[in-house]
């Protein structure tokens, strides 16, 4: 009969109801005793266990037990009831049957149910299990451990064999390989973690180990756990290349963008990161749907020194993030270093998305204030201008334009065909003037484009104003 099993290390008592039964394991201080009840409705199985106990190496008899070690077995089937305690009494192990509330003679019939149930009970545990890992270990290494570990079929007690077979003397380069049968042994997110993080500091010593660690969080379900291990094991030393890639492709199946958000921003915390691994790492980001999330990565990977491409990946991401506030927030963020004139010819294309007036601007006037834009890239700033609906925000923009540093023929005659665009008098006369010291000793084509703007403002006052800053 299988039992339903929980294990409950603190000093408290935790129920669980499974499809045949519950569990009730109890633990207080170093006097632990444990109880495991299983029913069916039709039949009960009880076990209370207390102290070290050692099975024989057939698992059919108990071998030895601690001195405060004690072992009851209650089976009761359509009413029919029979029990075996084992006890330590006084260096000696005391064995006795009963079948209703009758003692039995422990020979030849209680030795006879014993050797039946045991080799279940041990297996559906953690009766004895200490004794048995080590006897299979001694015998066949950390195969034959596994080999058993395959034939339980409890998650809980195939983790308690695992970490059993950890304390043992195992060679690192073996760590990968059971790091490998065990994940694919337990079903269990919650026991794989358990089992990764306490041998963690065991398996960050061999290079092939630390990559099965990763490698074991793709069969992972749970975006929790998943991240709870990676971000451990990067805590502990920073991970090689190969790892950071496996890593990736764990991330790229999680469903929460949280999640992602923490494994990715933790994995930029790495010293070694080449920049096509960085360049993955963006890419990777494209899969966070949250566009405050994603720009927590994007941001974070902005921090660092970044190729061309990287900058690409960067962009391509930021083409998918709808929000205005996140998109202008992620470019001035990249604006902080010189940019590519391919990546620049793509990142002003995007300005041209956003809808609010208020962050085009912000990011149209810290490109001109951080950015030393050629001809062709300043003039195609001055359309994505023409195209806000505020005059105010066109205003504001082309007078940061014309203080951008490096002025040219061609960019003053841009700006100035801009202002002639304007609907505001007010705001037309604004950007004339402030362009008109450089119109002055500008050629004749930047004078006739002044004029030209100028006789668009049908206010007398403000005409006036303009032509006046030109002449005096």
């Amino acid at each position: 009969m299988k039992l339903i099993y929980l294990f409950f290390a603190t000093l408290s008592t935790i129920s669980t109801f499974g499809q045949s039964g519950s569990t009730r394991v109890y633990a207080s201080g170093n006097d632990s005793k444990m109880t495991y009840k299983n029913s069916n409705g039709l039949n009960s199985f009880n076990i209370e266990v207390r102290g070290k106990i050692e099975v024989t190496d057939d698992d059919r008899d108990i071998k030895s037990m601690s001195n405060d070690g004690y072992l009851e077995i209650t089976k009761t089937t359509f009413g029919s009831r029979r029990a075996i305690e084992i006890s330590a009494q006084g260096g000696t192990i005391k064995r006795e049957y009963f079948e209703g509330r009758s003692a039995v003679s422990w020979e030849p019939e209680g030795r006879k149910w014993l050797s039946e149930i045991l080799p279940e009970v041990v297996r559906t545990t953690t009766i004895a299990a200490e004794s048995r890992v080590n006897r299979f270990y001694q015998k066949g290494g950390v195969q034959a451990v596994l080999n058993e570990i395959g034939n339980i079929n409890s998650d809980y007690i195939k983790a308690h064999y695992a970490n059993l077979l950890m304390k043992q003397s195992v060679q690192p380069k073996e760590y990968a390989s059971i790091i490998a049968n065990v994940s694919n042994e337990l079903d269990s997110d919650h026991y794989l973690s358990e089992f990764l993080d306490n041998n963690l500091s065991k398996f960050m010593q061999n290079k092939d180990a630390v990559e099965a660690v990763f490698v074991a969080t793709n069969k992972m379900g749970s975006d929790h756990y998943k991240t709870q291990v990676i971000k451990e094991a990067l805590r502990s030393q920073p991970a090689s290349i190969e790892s950071v890639k496996i890593i990736l492709v764990s991330t790229s199946k999680m469903g929460s963008d949280h999640y992602k958000t923490e494994v990715l921003t933790s994995v930029m915390r790495q010293s070694n990161l080449t920049d096509p691994v960085m360049a993955e790492i963006i890419n990777t980001s494209k899969s966070i749907n949250s566009d405050h999330y994603r720009t927590v990565v994007l941001t974070k990977a902005l921090e660092r020194d970044l190729s061309v491409t990287s900058y690409q990946r960067v962009v391509e991401s930021v083409k998918d993030i709808n929000s205005d506030h996140y998109i202008t927030q992620v470019i001035k963020s990249m604006l902080d270093n010189p940019i590519d004139g391919q990546v620049l010819s793509t990142l002003l294309s995007i300005t041209s998305s956003i809808e609010s007036d208020h962050y085009r601007t912000e990011v149209l006037t810290t490109l001109l204030k951080k950015q030393d834009l050629k001809e062709d890239h300043y003039k195609k700033l001055v359309e994505y201008v023409n195209s806000m609906g505020s005059d105010h925000y066109k205003s504001q923009t082309l007078q940061t334009a014309l203080a951008a540093p490096n002025m040219t023929n061609g960019k003053l005659v841009s700006v100035l065909q801009a202002a002639g665009r304007i609907n505001s008098d007010h705001y037309t006369t604004e950007v004339l003037v402030a362009s008109s010291r450089y119109v002055k000793s500008g050629s004749t084509e930047a004078k006739d484009a002044y004029r030209a703007a100028a006789r668009n403002i049908k206010s007398e006052t403000y005409y006036g104003r303009a032509l006046r800053a030109l002449e005096n």
